[in-house]
């Protein structure tokens, strides 16, 4: 049953629908060994889950901020078509190039991979927020919790201050203890009320950005953050962005890693060298019958200033110039 299950499984990875989601030839991959055609198919298969899981997570993200789900089904399904023809293009262009071309640096490609990685890197960072967020839901309310009693303590000596400020400008108006008394009350009602109101804003916000700054803050920069950070819960949602971002990567990483000589690239190159060579045999003679039916006593030919046209990669060598010397004894000669 396991064998049975096994090969079924091996033969979805030959499946050739999964490699155009790699981002390649399919009449390439179809001529390649088995190792290879799995390997693309596994690629196509982390481009889709990659994809469906960017439009779910982003579209969750959305309805925590709008709660409005025409919205999160809109903005959702765009950003998984986005991904997915991001990713299409990128691995496009991970691509090696298997025609003869001028010997490019590899600090050049370097480069390349590095701000393509570093871009997945941040995608795969994006898209973890709104997962973490749901996978430690009940520890992150418990922290908002202590998040509100603080930003309440912080409002309550703001109004303190402001309201013995507004005492101390009046305080040589109130003439006895009564009016003193009497302002007190009514500053501490006016203090009662905005406090009331800041807690009902807070009641009416879920808080989610606030939330997923709490899940990944190991540090407070602010000396006045006096709130407990629970590091198990942040190195958690840290070890499971790192695994989605891990997951982004992966499909660019196997990319890169099939070598320029596997059998992939060599039958690209083949199929590719045999169309141009073919197309420019067909443009020399086309162009050498233009100029033999236009000039034919001139007896024209197309000539090209590459030792290997059309991939124009190597120069022809210039003429070695002689020295007057020279030219003085190869005039002799002819004399002779």
């Amino acid at each position: 049953m396991n064998i049975s299950r096994i090969r079924q499984m091996l033969k979805f990875l030959d499946n050739n629908k999964l490699w155009w989601f790699a981002g390649e030839d399919p009449y390439v991959l179809s001529q390649c060994p088995k190792i290879l055609r799995r390997t693309f198919s596994a690629i196509g298969i982390l481009v889709i889950f990659i994809s469906i899981s960017s439009a779910a997570s982003l579209a969750y993200g959305v309805h925590q901020i709008l709660e409005s789900t025409s919205a999160d089904i809109v903005i959702g399904i765009y950003c998984g078509l986005f991904v997915f023809v991001l990713y299409l293009f990128l691995l496009h262009t991970l691509s090696r190039n298997v025609l003869p071309t001028d010997n490019a640096k590899w600090s050049g490609r370097l480069i390349s991979y590095t701000l393509r990685i570093g871009f997945l890197i941040f995608l795969g960072f994006l898209v973890a927020q709104p997962v973490s967020y749901l996978f430690f839901e009940k520890p992150l309310e418990n922290e908002l919790v202590a998040f509100k009693k603080q930003e309440i303590q912080k409002v309550n000596r703001k109004l303190n201050l402001k309201y013995a400020k507004k005492l101390a400008t009046k305080r040589s108006e109130l003439k006895s203890k009564n009016k003193v008394l009497t302002e007190i009350e009514n500053n501490n009602r006016l203090k009662n009320r905005e406090l009331r109101a800041v807690m009902q804003r807070q009641e009416e916000s879920n808080f989610f950005i606030r939330k997923i700054l709490i899940q990944n803050t190991l540090f407070h920069f602010d000396d006045n953050e006096q709130v407990e950070i629970n590091v198990q819960l942040v190195l958690s949602s840290w070890a499971l962005s790192l695994l989605l971002i891990l997951v982004f990567i992966t499909p660019a990483i196997l990319k890169i890693l099939i070598s320029i000589s596997s059998d992939y690239y060599r039958i690209k190159r083949i199929i590719e060298t045999n169309l141009i060579n073919g197309h420019f045999e067909r443009f020399k003679q086309t162009y050498n019958d233009i100029l033999l039916d236009k000039f034919p006593e001139k007896k024209l030919r197309y000539t090209s200033g590459f030792t290997d046209a059309p991939y124009n990669t190597r120069l022809k060598s210039k003429p070695e110039l002689k020295n007057r010397n020279d030219f003085l004894k190869w005039l002799l000669d002819e004399g002779n």
